[in-house]
């Protein structure tokens, strides 16, 4: 699929509970496994509740910092997971230029199972939406204003999910 200038991006459902945090942090560190993880709210405002995306480093995952140079044994670099907008599947992943290891890349868990299912928003959950969810692709550009490429991701349909190893940082969407 050709890149493109524009996309549309799944939207949240409405009727679901909001996220607990639009934001995580970690330290990915070299010879360990780290990983963050959003979550919707649960029962109450501020328990947990079902998975929204997971980002993991593993053990050898980390390759070149953001100025291109080599990790070190004992080096960790802050890693920062945002939702740009938190009725959107859109996220910006920082330090911007972080590069993961070619060979045991870093993993992204995307799941779309409480994504407003009007995908269309023509007020009616039809055959149109489901030809749309059949469409679903995950995305990633350089931000600011970029193109937006089709990223390589197994795509789960019973589980609503999207598993893609990445290779660096950049923003990545659930879309079509």
């Amino acid at each position: 699929m050709p890149p493109r200038a524009t996309l549309n991006v799944v939207v949240q459902d409405s009727t679901y509970k909001p996220l607990l945090s639009a934001q995580g942090t970690f330290y990915a560190k070299v010879g360990e496994h780290r990983e963050v993880r959003l979550v919707y709210q649960g029962s109450t405002p501020t328990d947990s509740g079902a998975e929204f995306l997971r980002f993991e480093v593993p053990t050898d995952g980390l390759y070149r910092k953001p100025d291109g140079t080599a990790f070190g044994a004992t080096d960790s670099i802050l890693i920062t997971v945002t939702v740009v907008d938190p009725k959107q599947f859109l996220f910006d992943f920082q330090p911007s230029g972080l590069q993961f290891s070619p060979s045991n890349p870093a993993r992204l868990k995307v799941e779309y199972h409480y994504a407003q299912p009007d995908f269309n928003g023509d007020g009616t959950i039809d055959s149109r939406d489901a030809e749309i969810e059949a469409m679903l692709s995950l995305w990633r550009r350089e931000p600011p204003d970029t193109l937006w490429f089709k990223t390589a991701a197994v795509r789960s349909v019973e589980l609503e999910e999207f598993d893609a190893d990445i290779f660096s940082f950049s923003q990545y969407a659930v879309a079509w």
